[in-house]
């Protein structure tokens, strides 16, 4: 029977233990990564996640962060590569890795951009395919595409296996933003709400320049695309008062328009479920949370 990575020896306590950057710095980024780990973990068997797994089941875990998805699904998986544009973040998930006694042959992650238009050749080799889940956690929302992001997620599936996109719910005086808006709000969103200079060492390369998309969260994750999607899940904002306080907050989706990407990416049985607790964002109030999965055909 395949070995889960949670066979590892003291894999979970270790990987907290090891969990020290700003990312999990402040007692609200803890609560909410806390929050997506148990969202996941009680969602297992409607995922269709065993524990042991029995047979291999390969995890892509897209704007992966320090690896709050990956710690969550150790149980369910026998490999994991994680995935982040900001090197910075994939530094610490191997960091992380590697005090937990991870093999690297079975769980590390690496810097990459699936979303960008032409994809990097290094990433078409089989290292990069056929996955069972591709699982993009509290990224989506700071992408200027999020129905492309959810295709090449697809792409990067076998068939049979699943997308699972955990996002914030559209608050009812949301209104669906067009690509522009979408633009300038995540824009506003970076600018206004985020502090993510602890992640930047030094001048962005020239070709990333005005590409990054950052899901603030406390990850930053540069496209090419123009995406602003500072991906960290511990949303480490940093609010102003007055005309510098962020207007939007997190631009959530409806549950119709999610499905809608999933629907265009060619993905089937697609459901969703709401979280049972709601994500309290410092500085932006309390927020619905769901997951929504879909299975490529």
């Amino acid at each position: 029977m395949p070995t889960s990575l949670a066979s590892q020896p003291n894999a979970n306590e270790a990987f907290w233990v090891e969990a020290r950057s700003t990312y999990d710095s402040l007692d609200w980024q803890r609560r909410f990564t806390k929050q997506v780990f148990n969202f996941i973990r009680q969602q297992a068997a409607w995922l269709a996640l065993t524990s042991p797994p029995t047979t291999d089941v390969r995890l892509l875990d897209y704007a992966c962060g320090p690896g709050i998805v990956s710690l969550s699904m150790l149980p369910y998986v026998t490999s994991t590569l994680g995935m982040d544009v900001n090197p910075h973040q994939v530094s610490e998930y191997n960091r992380r890795a590697s005090g937990a006694n991870l093999p690297t042959t079975l769980c590390h992650a690496t810097t990459g951009d699936l979303i960008t238009t032409p994809v990097d050749p290094a990433l078409s080799t089989a290292e990069f395919t056929s996955f069972d889940y591709a699982v993009c956690s509290a990224a989506l929302h700071h992408m200027d595409d999020p129905a492309a992001a959810v295709a090449r997620l697809a792409d990067r599936v076998k068939v049979g296996g699943k997308v699972v996109i955990i996002e914030f719910l559209a608050k009812d005086e949301d209104v669906p933003a067009g690509e522009e808006e979408r633009r300038r709000m995540n824009e506003e969103y970076r600018l206004r709400s985020h502090d993510n200079t602890h992640l930047v060492a030094g001048p962005m390369p020239p070709s990333q320049h005005g590409l990054k998309h950052g899901h603030g969260h406390g990850h930053e994750h540069s496209h090419e695309h123009s995406h602003e999607h500072s991906h960290e899940q511990g949303h480490g904002h940093e609010h102003g008062e007055g005309e510098g306080r962020h207007r939007h907050g997190p631009h959530g989706f409806k549950l119709e328009e999610m499905r809608g990407f999933f629907a265009a990416a060619g993905l089937v049985d697609v459901k969703s479920v709401i979280a049972p607790e709601k994500i309290v964002i410092e500085g932006f109030g309390e927020w619905d949370s769901f997951m929504m999965q879909g299975t490529k055909a």
